[in-house]
């Protein structure tokens, strides 16, 4: 496009000259182009725009050249569109400075001499209007992303405040309510359709909190501005009528240094904490009630401990006494006795010349009662010192069979006399024991004579088994005699004890000798068991180790080793 700049010389009429004076009196630029978008004419600020200058540098003719490139394919669109006179808008760039420069281009065919049809533009100059357009627009969409931030605040602060459990309750500063949480509507809104005493119980609530703004502000104003509170105060709960006490966090909102907008006030039952405090002070009570009574107790408990020391005591000496009698009296009592089985020997030996029949049996029963006197004292003995803890235990190593066999010596008198059959059954594999030799021979004498003693007309036997994982010994001594009843089992191993049902009672016995045994048996690591049926036998099972876990031999003072010395020995 070639620009033709339209000024008025000498031979142009006046009417064209105050044509192009009007023309270049407008400040937006105006060009007339036919329709092959050749220019005819232009104003002045048109030429600014489009007209390249012999003097002009590169970077304008640039710039003059990008607007006529952009006009005239403006211009061409505008041509295609319509023909109509509606603005399009196209940019431009400042030849100047090198700016933006955003236009409104005008259209309008009109026609010329000799029917020359052609084109009028006008550019108008929209650069400001445009930039304010953009701020608005600019300005609208911070405005709507504001307004969607704040909405988004808005409801994350409402789950906030809702999901708290204790009431939120803003007010203004008259105290008139202007937003609640879901737990203070509770009590201070009514639902539709609530009950009259509902509805009543939640006004009052209403016009309490207002009073207590109200009271608030006033104690702000004559405190020089104070902006926290903590007050308590009695609500109403509207379905219940309870009375709830509780403890108000109130704040004061201000939009500036001395405005105040409002009041957020937080609500706290105190019903939970009022309770702990009377519960505290009960338990406190409580418990000094509790230490005045543990402090009874305990000079009680000093009191009774001493009762029982002087008691213990008297015991100890009661038993001393009990220990010391027991020697005199069985000394007293062995140095007749002794003299008795002495004579009676001699007199069955014929000693002092031929006996008759008569007086030979006489002198059995004299010696036979006095055994039985002797072996009563020795039970009664064996018994305390091993309640005691002074019986000693003399370990060695020995064979078992030769203790059986021992003992069937010792009482082949009272196997002789008595109606059952014995029988002793050993294998061949019986170990050595180490063990305390007389206690177990003590023992197994005790268990055959009960059986023998118990047992008519029937069978004893005597068996052993030696338990090898283990390494220990059962011996057995089994009788088919009278039978112990189950409830009498444990009853039989107490001292001075029998039992109580019985077919046949025989004569004599201390109750003494079973307990001896299960004594000796536990002191040499081992026990004593029974089984047996009323009317079906007996069984006692004797435990013991093969190896004896025992202390080493204790000392035995000297009274005991008298003792020892001066046990009653029978044949």
């Amino acid at each position: 496009m070639r620009l033709r700049h339209g000024t008025a010389d000498s031979g142009v009429d006046p009417e064209r000259h105050l044509l192009y004076s009007i023309i270049n009196a407008v400040t937006d630029p105006i060009l007339l182009t036919d329709d092959g978008g050749k220019l005819i004419i232009s104003n002045l600020r048109a030429e600014q725009l489009f007209a390249i200058r012999p003097e002009d540098n590169e970077g304008r003719r640039r710039a003059v050249e990008i607007n006529i490139r952009f006009f005239s394919s403006a211009l061409a669109g505008r041509l295609v569109e319509e023909t109509l006179p509606v603005a399009r808008e196209v940019v431009l760039v400042d030849p100047e400075d090198g700016s933006d420069l955003l236009f409104e281009l005008l259209t309008s065919r009109t026609t010329l001499e000799r029917d020359i049809s052609a084109v009028v533009s006008v550019l108008r100059n929209v650069t400001d209007l445009g930039r304010a357009r953009q701020e608005l627009e600019d300005n609208y969409r911070r405005l709507i992303q504001a307004e969607a931030r704040m909405r988004t605040e808005r409801n994350r602060l409402d789950l906030l405040v809702d999901s708290v459990g204790d009431p939120i309750i803003v007010t203004d500063p008259a105290g008139d309510i202007l937003m609640t949480n879901a737990p203070a509507e509770k009590y201070f809104t009514a639902r539709d359709g609530s009950a009259r005493d509902t509805l009543g119980r939640t006004q009052a609530n209403v016009a309490q909190f207002s009073s207590f703004v109200s009271e608030l502000m006033l104690q702000a104003g004559l405190s020089g501005g104070q902006q926290r509170w903590r007050e308590r105060l009695i609500i109403t709960e509207p379905a219940t009528g309870r009375a709830v006490p509780m403890e108000a966090f109130a704040g004061s909102m201000m939009a500036g240094p001395s405005e105040l907008t409002g009041v957020v006030t937080v609500l706290h039952d105190q019903t939970e904490i009022i309770e702990r405090e009377r519960l505290y002070e009960e338990l406190q009570k409580a418990s000094a009630q509790l230490e005045v009574r543990v402090r009874e107790a305990t000079a009680e408990l000093a009191h009774q401990n001493e009762l029982l020391r002087r008691q213990a005591l008297a015991l100890e000496q009661g038993s001393a006494a009990k220990s010391q009698f027991l020697a005199n009296v069985s000394h007293e009592f062995r140095t007749p006795l002794n003299a008795i089985l002495g004579y009676s020997l001699m007199l069955m030996g014929n000693f002092y010349g031929q006996l008759s029949e008569e007086q030979s049996r006489t002198v059995q029963r004299i010696d036979a009662n006095s055994r039985h006197l002797a072996t009563l004292i020795n039970d009664v003995l064996d018994i305390e010192r091993i309640e005691a803890g002074r019986m000693p235990l003399q370990i060695s190593q020995f064979p078992v069979d030769d203790v059986i066999r021992e003992v069937m010596e010792e009482l082949q008198g009272v196997i002789a006399q008595s109606t059952a059959t014995v029988n002793v059954v050993l294998p061949s594999d019986l170990p050595r024991l180490r063990s305390d030799r007389q206690k177990l021979k003590q023992i197994l004498v005790n268990l055959l004579s009960n059986a023998l003693k118990y047992t008519k007309n029937g069978v004893v036997e005597i068996l052993a088994q030696h338990q090898q994982p283990g390494g220990r010994l059962k011996l057995r001594v089994r009788d088919s005699g009278v039978g112990i009843a189950p409830e009498d089992h444990q009853r039989i191993f107490e001292p001075f004890q029998q039992a109580k049902r019985v077919i046949a009672r025989p004569q004599g016995g201390t109750g003494l000798g079973l307990a001896i045994s299960r004594r000796l048996a536990r002191m040499l690591g081992g026990d004593i068991d029974v089984e047996s049926q009323l009317g079906e036998g007996s069984t006692f099972t004797l435990t013991i180790p093969v190896r004896a876990r025992t202390r080493s031999p204790q000392y035995r003072p000297e009274s005991d080793r008298r003792q020892q010395s001066d046990r009653v020995r029978h044949g």
